[in-house]
């Protein structure tokens, strides 16, 4: 099946410019196909048939030959294709310098399902056709299910009764029992796929398992925890694994050899005596020894609970995986934001290491 997908930008009659450069590295014919058009100078000249995914540039400031710039930004023309095509995702594109000073507005912003660097396009076409492709696979697995009850979008994320009732902690966009398709989208890849609680990213699945992330991916790993991978809409979107399913596993094969005490400390000694295959231990980012548990927010390295903090970067439901940030990263990192600890570790640790 063809992926059709509508690129607006306003540089297509501009030899050696990005625009006609990022078309051919996105468009295969017959299997992904990207047709560039210049902005509209009115919203009623939109196409009426409607692409798989729309892609705007986020600067329209530039007017083709002999004519006047359109007088919008890209997200004002994506905030218009939402109200009209609630159904179809949106894509932006943009550069780093452009995105740096708008960059909280457009992250937040229920109209943009994605945002793309220039760069990434050029460094990576395959991974961001990838991406694009799976955006659309789940906002048309989602538009299949339109207009049901809450428990049909629990069903197509493939969750259990225990997950489900997790899932409906993490604050889901149901408003008098009604959903829509964009909110719910989001929910799932910025929320539950982002957010580790529910779900788990493969370096917080390995720490929390107590092992690297390379012998998370040996073969003989994978094998054994693909029950918990999720296997739900937006799945190849982003690569996650269920943690309840995790830990269920996990503490399975520790009871059938009779090995007490956390999962961190002990799945590595129980996969060894179940396969013979040792697994190389998490590293604390801290202090070089293992085993680290947790996952710094700043560093995205293992840490000790003990060598780190709580952090609060974000609005995160509480059902999911407290934030914490390591010693290291207070002490090194131009990201650590004292703003975001609370009193008791700003006295108690953050004083003390920046003294």
């Amino acid at each position: 099946m063809t992926t059709r997908v509508l690129y607006i930008d306003d540089e297509i009659d501009r030899p050696g410019r990005d625009a006609q450069k990022i078309r051919e590295l996105l468009h295969i014919e017959g299997e992904f196909e990207c047709e560039l058009r210049l902005p509209p100078k009115v919203f009623s000249d939109l196409p009426v048939e409607l692409p798989d995914a729309l892609l705007v540039d986020l600067d329209l400031s530039t007017a083709p030959a002999n004519e006047e710039p359109v007088s919008y930004f890209g997200s004002t023309l994506a905030s218009e294709m939402r109200m009209r095509h609630p159904v179809c995702p949106i894509v932006l594109i943009t550069r780093p310098h452009i995105m740096a000073w708008k960059s909280s507005l457009l992250e937040e912003s229920m109209d943009v399902d994605l945002i793309v660097l220039k760069e990434e396009i050029h460094r990576g076409p395959d991974e961001v056709r990838a991406k694009i492709v799976a955006l659309i696979e789940g906002f048309q697995a989602l538009e299949n299910i339109a207009g049901q009850a809450w428990r049909r979008v629990l069903e197509l994320m493939g969750s259990d009764e225990n997950e489900s009732n997790q899932l409906r902690e993490a604050a889901p966009p149901i408003e008098s029992k009604q959903w829509n398709i964009p909110q719910v989208a989001r929910w799932i890849r910025n929320v539950v796929m982002g957010f580790p609680g529910i779900l788990y990213d493969d370096l917080t699945a390995a720490t929390r398992l107590g092992i690297s992330l390379d012998a998370f991916r040996t073969p003989g790993v994978q094998q054994l925890i693909e029950p918990a991978r999720y296997t739900g809409v937006f799945n190849t979107y982003k690569e996650r694994w269920w943690r309840n399913r995790l830990f269920s596993i996990a503490q399975s094969l520790m009871l059938r050899h009779e090995l007490g005490g956390p999962v961190f400390l002990k799945f590595s000694e129980a996969f060894s005596a179940e396969f013979g295959e040792n697994l190389d231990p998490a590293i604390c980012v801290c202090d070089g020894t293992p085993v680290a548990d947790w996952v710094c927010y700043i560093l995205k390295k293992p840490v000790k609970q003990r060598n780190s903090i709580p952090y609060y970067p974000d609005s995160r439901p509480s059902i999911m995986d407290q934030a914490r940030v390591s010693f290291k990263a207070i002490q090194e990192s131009n990201e650590f934001d004292e703003s975001l600890v609370d009193s008791d570790s700003y006295e108690t640790v953050v004083k003390k290491l920046w003294e």
